[in-house]
């Protein structure tokens, strides 16, 4: 019987894991792995921690070594090889060593190529010096750590203003290094929506990270960078941290269709538009399990289930991959910021109908101690309620709130269902009613229409139309109006002194009344008490101060 002849273009995630799937379907299929780079099988995500020496050995990021994959497998890893052609009409494949020049040909039956993605580059004058540094690779990682160990190093600046530039920003100041983040964008995490974006911001340790958003940098020196806007800023070494694009450089030259998003146009089953060529990883299109439109997003964990996908069918079986939703997450100490499916960004960019609640719940009980706000917004339908993203910032439990939201998302449940989540309650962990829990709930009281939510782009609107403006109701206690001041021209009557004091509520004709607290948590209560005492055009301000200001310094 002949042995099947399975060829992998790429290591990393979706290559690794298209190879060992592939060989735990077929033992005796010929598997062979090309990877250009010096390592087959490595945690790229865990550089950052790397250099912070969270992770203090590099071993410790080896996941396999060709060694390994031969040991366990049977698969034949060649690394510092470049494939520089592929034939698909004769299913040859050819690659050139890195080390040595030699050019060899490798035959396939079916072949999954995993090239990964390219990292974006600002050609900047200086940027080739030796205290310039990406972060994609191992050696990448070894090389700044060997640099901060080895000299004084006080400041870094850091390009790019994402996720790996915010990963790198924490690690180097725990290592009581001072950074400056700079970006062109006017805000930071472009993939979150800029309110979010803004409320964790403003919780960023400016002594710590300083950010220099709707900016860049135009020229690098050995002791300082220049700065678009004019600014110098002394500086020992630069991290470019700029992101990334799918490599599609092979799948050009093989004539594989590409996508909308510019990535490998693949089927559920991984094939591409080739016969006998699939594709896996950060170089391949995905489906977004909200819209069934194309997306991209670069993250590890996708790319380990295409390759498992992609290596079922190329070893005779069959799998397909659903889609993903970009499940994100990011930690600057001690905030961490998460995010999974539709933002307002883009369920605008697809014309997708949404409504949106924001909630501000501790992540815990509120009688233990230590209780830190989740400050959480969703979107979901008008119509229907299905839950179609939520983005979330707080100190503890971002990571097991988002993951709840994200199942939520997947199997296409509704707010009301959230409402109905039987989570695990224990004092240090959550409260009776979870945040997720809370949020679900005070999403059904606004579509079964108990109260009317007025986002706060929504006031923005309508304090800045010049009509007759809306009366503006604090409900927070003294203290905390003192602390923070209010919207504009308020009346201010604590929540638990309402009843006692309605002589000063305003007439019910004419003007809409707004009320607002801290969360939305009592002015819900409030909005409550005056819809039922006969007020007609009662308004709840989602997320409350907390959300109006987060909207207010972003916009």
């Amino acid at each position: 019987m002949m042995k099947k002849r399975i060829l992998i273009i790429g290591g990393v995630a979706g290559g690794a894991s298209a190879a060992t799937r592939a060989r735990r379907l077929d033992e005796h299929a010929e598997i062979t792995m090309l990877e250009k780079g010096p390592y087959v099988s490595f945690a790229n995500c865990g550089l950052p921690y790397y250099v912070g020496r969270e992770i203090e050995s590099i071993d410790d990021l080896l996941l396999e070594t060709p060694q390994s994959f031969d040991d366990r497998f049977g698969v034949q890893v060649l690394t510092q090889q470049e494939v520089t052609r592929v034939d698909t009409s004769t299913r040859r494949v050819e690659s050139i060593s890195r080390e040595t020049g030699q050019s060899l040909w490798h035959q396939y039956d079916e072949v999954i190529l995993a090239p990964g993605a390219q990292t974006l580059s600002a050609n900047l004058p200086g940027q080739d010096g030796s205290h310039v540094f990406q972060m994609r690779t191992v050696p990448d990682a070894a090389r700044l750590r060997a640099f901060i160990e080895s000299r004084p190093t006080r400041h870094a600046t850091v390009l790019g203003a994402g996720f790996i530039g915010l990963e790198m920003a924490e690690v180097l100041t725990r290592r009581g290094i001072s950074v400056t983040l700079v970006d062109r964008a006017a805000q930071l995490l472009p993939p979150v929506d800029a309110d979010v974006a803004q409320y964790f911001l403003d919780r960023l340790d400016d002594s710590r990270v300083s950010v220099r958003l709707a900016d860049t940098i135009s020229a690098i020196e050995p002791t300082r960078v220049h700065l678009a806007s004019g600014t110098t800023l002394p500086t020992d070494l630069v991290i470019m941290a700029l992101g990334v694009r799918p490599d599609v450089i092979l799948a050009q030259q093989m004539s594989l269709r590409l996508g909308t998003t510019g990535a490998v146009a693949v089927d559920a089953r991984m094939a591409t538009s080739v016969p006998h060529v699939y594709a896996a990883g950060d170089a391949v299109e995905k489906r977004d399990l909200v819209t069934g439109n194309a997306a991209w997003w670069p993250l590890a964990g996708i790319a380990n289930k295409e390759g498992r996908v992609a290596g079922t069918n190329a070893a005779g079986g069959a799998a397909e991959f659903r889609g993903a939703l970009g499940t994100a997450i990011v930690r600057v100490d001690p905030y961490t910021l998460a995010v999974t499916g539709l933002t307002e960004k883009s369920a605008g960019r697809q014309l997708v109908p949404y409504q949106l609640i924001y909630t501000v719940k501790g992540d815990h009980a509120s009688y233990y101690p230590h209780a830190q706000d989740l400050f959480i917004k969703i979107l979901f339908h008008p119509e229907t309620g299905r839950v179609l993203g939520a983005q979330i910032v707080g100190q503890a439990g971002v990571d097991k709130r988002i993951d709840v939201l994200a199942t939520a998302i997947s199997a296409r449940m509704t707010v009301d269902d959230l409402g109905e989540l039987d989570l695990a309650y224990a004092p240090p962990f959550a409260a009776a009613k979870d945040a997720v829990v809370i949020t679900g709930m005070a999403a059904e009281n606004t579509r079964r229409g108990l109260v009317k939510p007025l986002t706060p782009s929504q006031l923005k609107q309508w304090l800045g139309e010049g009509l007759i403006p809306p009366v503006l109701l604090d409900v927070r206690d003294a203290d905390e109006v003192g602390a923070t001041g209010g919207i504009g021209d308020f009346l201010h009557i604590p929540l638990d002194g309402m009843r006692r004091q309605w002589d000063r509520l305003p007439p019910t004709a004419d003007r809409p009344l707004v009320v607002y607290c801290r969360s939305g948590h009592r002015s819900y209560v409030a909005a409550r008490m005056l819809a039922q005492r006969g007020y007609p055009q009662v308004y709840n301000l989602v997320g409350g101060f907390t959300a109006w200001q987060a909207y207010r310094s972003a916009s």
